[in-house]
């Protein structure tokens, strides 16, 4: 059973700012070495969201990990979708302009996997429906990583933590197309009114209504979130078979750094919506806090028990805020290997 420490939203006394809390959390869940070469992943934010972790945050954990004797980087990846993250070069300036700058954190920005998303390092994880998984290079090559998540909703996992972080965050383009390419949409020709909001939103160059080249589509469904006629139809089942392969996709992180993680959920503005948003909704739920563990699995499992612990009382849960079960890939990540649901409180 996996210990996760648990701070709590209310702050009662400057003991309790979260930085102060970042502090005494990080000595009981730090992997950091003398000499170590430290990722921290985060996810700065699409241009235009608010509800993002907070610069600040990253700076207290940038400074305690030079305090242990690491060098630190502050990383992400390209996404799949059509925004200020599909290259390294528009990735750090939308970081800049979201605050994550060196002069803010203390340490470089680096984008793991390259330039275009293609630098990485393929990692044998032999799951049920993933053989093999590439991570991003500077994740896979650093010594040690923290992962700093916002725990929040997401439309595909119903959840969004440590487990997504890993199973997603730290892919290259080609791991994150192996876990969405279960979700290549069809067009419904009778519903299509050819207005072209697909087209545009889609950067591969796959549609040409009412078609789509699934040679070219990667699965990420921007298109369907675009289409106000619903005429983009994701095949039966794709959020869990999506799901499973992001589960299962997280042990690859993992394996590569050979479990020499450390993660933090800052589970403050719940919004329903990823940080790949760029804007923000308003919040399904009040502030829970910070937690953080070694076992993903655990962590997440935690995160999600005390937001739907706070929704209870008005009859919700996190799924009610999509129709999404998150458990799927928790399981999936926890069936490989990568932790377990398991866990008791700490202060």
């Amino acid at each position: 059973m996996s210990e996760i420490i648990f701070k709590d939203a209310k702050i009662r006394r400057p003991q309790d700012a979260q930085p102060e809390q970042i502090k005494s959390i990080f000595p009981r869940i730090s992997p950091v070495r003398r000499g170590d070469i430290v990722a921290i992943k985060i996810h700065p934010g699409e241009y235009g969201n608010t509800t993002h972790v907070r610069p600040v945050i990253v700076r207290t954990v940038v400074d305690l990990v030079i305090e242990a004797g690491g060098i630190p980087f502050v990383t992400d990846t390209t996404t799949l979708y059509k925004g200020m993250k599909l290259n390294a070069a528009e990735l750090i300036k939308a970081a800049a302009m979201n605050g994550f700058t060196h002069a803010s954190m203390n340490a470089p920005f680096i984008v793991a996997d390259g330039l275009r998303g293609n630098n990485a390092k393929e990692i044998q994880i032999n799951g049920k429906v993933l053989g093999s998984i590439t991570v991003a290079s500077a994740v896979a090559e650093a010594d040690s990583m923290i992962v700093i998540s916002h725990g929040k909703g997401h439309p595909a996992s119903g959840f969004g933590g440590a487990v997504k972080h890993l199973g997603m965050g730290c892919l290259d383009r080609a791991g994150k197309i192996k876990v969405h390419e279960v979700a290549k949409p069809s067009i419904d020709p009778e519903k299509c009114v050819m207005c072209g909001e697909c087209v545009e939103v889609c950067p591969w160059g796959a549609i040409t209504p009412p078609d789509i080249d699934r040679s070219k589509c990667c699965g990420e469904l921007s298109c369907a979130d675009a289409c106000q006629q619903e005429a983009i139809i994701p095949p039966p089942q794709a959020s869990e078979r999506m799901q499973k392969r992001l589960g299962e996709a997280a042990l690859g992180p993992v394996e590569a750094l050979k479990g020499r993680i450390g993660y933090i959920n800052w589970v403050y503005d719940l919004t329903p919506g990823c940080d790949c948003f760029n804007f923000s909704g308003e919040r399904f739920v009040e502030d829970i806090g910070i937690l953080a563990g070694r076992d993903p699995v655990a962590l997440d499992s935690a995160t999600i028990d005390l937001i739907n612990e706070h929704m209870k009382p008005n009859g919700g849960s996190i799924y009610t805020v999509w129709g999404v079960d998150p458990w799927i890939h928790i399981e999936a990540a926890e069936k490989i290997g990568c932790g377990s649901r398991e866990y008791i409180l700490m202060d």
